[in-house]
């Protein structure tokens, strides 16, 4: 039993579910880096908000020395 040559139309739909197969990757794709991309703005738009982590403290002001001490 030999086998049979696919035709043109088989061969063609072949192709077409293929194609559609990639662009369905590649929209899975897109729309995972979109909620990465969304995901990195809003955790950097919270860290501006909160702030500098680092506060500067100024030693020198503010500080009554012959009351500190007893």
């Amino acid at each position: 039993m030999e086998a049979k040559a696919p035709t043109t139309e088989e061969a063609l739909e072949h192709m077409w579910n293929a194609a559609h197969e990639f662009l369905q990757a590649m929209r899975t794709l897109v729309d995972a880096a979109d909620q990465f991309v969304e995901q990195q703005r809003l955790a950097r738009a919270d860290a501006a908000a909160r702030g500098p982590r680092l506060h500067r403290i100024d030693i020198d002001d503010d500080i009554d020395v012959d009351a500190a001490w007893p």
